[in-house]
């Protein structure tokens, strides 16, 4: 099974993208609406959007979203989503691959805020958590973590 993941370029894919976002972070998890829908990132033209289909049936199952600061060198990635009915089938892996890959000539470093429950995930991705430190996001614990955009590191 694989996971086709393309960068938003039309109004469709952003709309592909929100629907996701809502069922994941709203429907599933119980973030507030306006956490997803009133987002100022979303619309700075630095952010890229992303969205996986299932190859198999041609479904939004996937999403992500990147704050890209060239100035810096960093990609903060966020939104990361799977449609839980379509985890386990390396979707986030694939996810993860294809959204560091878009950016990796642009970057050093690749950053982003994980939920807690959710760390292991981006470890086995290569992240690590810099510190100890734990934050509230939404009432929610999260951790930052952070990964070379370099190959060879």
């Amino acid at each position: 099974m694989s996971l086709i993941v393309t960068a938003v370029m039309t109004a469709d894919e952003m709309q592909q993208a929100m629907s996701v976002r809502r069922r994941v972070f709203i429907d599933e998890q119980g973030f507030r609406e306006a956490v997803e829908t009133e987002d100022p990132s979303d619309d700075k033209p630095t952010t890229i959007h992303f969205v996986g289909k299932d190859s198999e049936t041609g479904e939004y199952v996937a999403v992500a979203r990147c704050l890209l600061d060239e100035a810096n060198r960093k990609a903060k990635f966020g939104r990361v989503a799977v449609l839980s009915e379509c985890r386990g089938k390396n979707f986030g892996v694939q996810l993860m691959d294809a959204i560091e890959e878009h950016v990796r000539d642009r970057v050093d470093l690749f950053v982003l805020s994980s939920q807690y429950g959710r760390k292991g995930f981006y470890e086995k991705c290569g992240y690590h958590c810099p510190s100890d430190e734990i934050h509230l996001e939404e009432g929610a614990k999260h951790c930052y973590m952070v990964k070379s955009a370099n190959l060879s590191s």
